[in-house]
């Protein structure tokens, strides 16, 4: 049992109430999206205007190099989690240029870690009588806070070894709830 003679639990849940939203910081994603568009443009601009005939290749490759990663910041920016919505019925995984992901809590399944090319939370669910994964990314704001409000909202959920970890369960809630009592004020 892990120790938490000095911390506080929280019920996440009560305490923020519903509806509740998790986002990534508007000002960073807005200003990605127009860097990334300003540079693209930018380097089809400098291929059309300022490369002649004769350049040297690296004068080039360049502008391509630039469209490259300009565009592919541009794309996961547009294509990855915007925003988590929790409500009393469901959660909703909200994306800029995607369709918005609505799972009702008695249908997710499983929660686990996903170890593909970067580490992620997939999030197993049924929908309409299929299973169906999401997957999603560890640098979203408030993981933790995120993983321990779906747990605690689907009691029946099947947790792997990492999670287990992660997840606060009700058992190791009134554990630490009856250290506290029995803790010497002083």
């Amino acid at each position: 049992m892990r120790n938490y003679s000095s911390i506080d639990l929280i019920d996440i849940n009560k305490k923020r109430g519903f509806p509740r939203t998790y986002k990534f910081n508007p000002f960073v994603r807005w200003f990605t999206i127009l860097l990334a568009i300003f540079a693209i443009f930018y380097a089809v601009w400098y291929v059309f205007s300022a490369v002649d005939a004769d350049p040297p290749l690296v004068r080039k490759l360049i502008p391509f190099i630039i469209i490259f990663f300009a565009a592919n910041s541009l794309f996961r920016n547009l294509f990855s989690l915007n925003s988590i919505l929790f409500k009393n019925e469901k959660i909703v995984f909200r994306f800029l240029m995607q369709k918005n992901t609505h799972i009702e809590w008695q249908k997710i399944t499983r929660l686990t870690l996903y170890q593909g090319k970067s580490r992620a939370i997939q999030v197993d669910f049924q929908e309409n009588g299929n299973p169906r994964t999401l997957i999603v990314t560890m640098n979203f704001p408030n993981m933790l806070e995120i993983i321990n409000s779906i747990a605690e909202l689907c009691p029946d959920i099947e947790l792997d070894d990492f999670m287990k970890t992660v997840v606060i369960s009700d058992k190791e809630r009134r554990q630490i709830q009856g250290q506290k009592r029995e803790e010497p004020v002083g």
